[in-house]
């Protein structure tokens, strides 16, 4: 039974690196699993998700920019319609 369960995460695991490959492909129109030097094999070996330790790391390479947060707000308006007099 453990054999089978194995069998069908390794599968499972198979085809969700290739999913994930495909939409990393399209949206930056970019192989991220292939060395731009060398165009060897490349793979995940880490996932960092602490947003802590993603902030440290931006910094130290000059790429922290923040965005502002919340929504953007409409220009103001000039009021309410006038209504027309008859």
């Amino acid at each position: 039974m453990k054999a089978a369960w194995r069998d069908t995460v390794s599968e499972f695991a198979q085809h969700a690196r290739a999913a994930w490959t495909r939409l990393i492909r399209k949206v930056y129109e970019a192989d991220l699993l292939q060395c731009p030097k060398c165009k060897g094999p490349m793979r995940v070996i880490a996932l960092i998700d602490d947003p802590g330790v993603i902030r440290h790391i931006l910094e130290h390479l000059g790429l922290w920019a923040p965005e502002a947060a919340g929504r953007v707000r409409p220009p103001p308006s000039s009021g309410p319609p006038k209504r027309s007099s008859p």
